[in-house]
């Protein structure tokens, strides 16, 4: 599959270009309120991404084929009835674009019950290779990188302990497979519904300033910045 690497006007930049883009617009009888345009740099085709593309696609679709299934047994009577009909929806949104692209994609379902349930998967990718990151790839090895984490991620707890769960239940510390991603000069931990906290708590996030951090251990660059947050709906299902 082939890529496209795009350069993208910031606002600054989109002011100046704005005049042109409503004069061409009216020029061709074209929609004025077109996108911001854009510049392709460059072409790629990087297996590391199509494995990535394969990877969400592949969670995706067997995540709503599970829902289809659960449909099909309630249409023929094999569990109770829903309180609405079921839905799945899912949203991704961009956090980070320098050096490493962060996003997340949150699975939202309601199969009957109380409420719904979101599941949350987050993807941050080295911008040069196109390489899935883990958290332990944004240090250098032999770095206790956890220790940090785990101490900043307690501290929050205690501010606001009602929030969480106690004892066996709790917060133990940060996994190998720890869900995160990086936004704004933060390495942002998540835990999905259920894991540290109940329901009502949603799902909790820890944001840890790279600044916390030494900063010779760190991989990558990542200071902070401002990006535009995107939030797009990308399936809306109901059975």
């Amino acid at each position: 599959m082939k890529y496209y690497l795009v350069a993208l006007f910031d606002d600054v930049s989109y002011k100046n270009l704005s005049p042109i883009q409503r004069s061409l617009s009216k020029r061709f009888r074209a929609n004025r309120n077109s996108p911001i345009p854009y510049i392709p740099l460059e072409v790629i085709e990087n297996p590391n991404i199509d494995k990535l593309n394969n990877n969400i696609i592949k969670w995706t679709e067997d995540w709503i084929n599970d829902v289809k299934k659960i449909s099909d047994e309630y249409f023929k009577g094999l569990v109770p009835p829903p309180i609405g009909p079921y839905q799945l929806y899912s949203r991704y949104k961009v956090t980070n674009s320098q050096n490493i692209t962060s996003f997340y994609i949150d699975y939202y379902q309601f199969t009957g019950g109380a409420h719904g349930i979101t599941t949350r998967l987050s993807y941050n990718v080295d911008n040069i290779t196109g390489k899935e990151l883990k958290l332990s790839d944004l240090f250098k090895g032999g770095y206790e990188y956890k220790n940090v984490i785990n101490l900043e991620i307690a501290n929050a707890i205690q501010f606001d302990k009602d929030k969480y769960f106690t004892g066996k239940d709790g917060f133990k510390g940060i996994s190998e497979k720890q869900g995160f991603y990086v936004s704004s000069g933060n390495v942002v931990i998540y835990f999905n519904v259920y894991e540290i906290a109940p329901y009502v708590t949603g799902i909790p996030e820890f944001y840890i300033p790279f600044e916390k951090f030494d900063q010779k251990e760190l991989k990558y660059e990542l200071q902070p910045y401002n990006i535009k947050n995107i939030w797009i709906e990308c399936t809306n299902f109901k059975f």
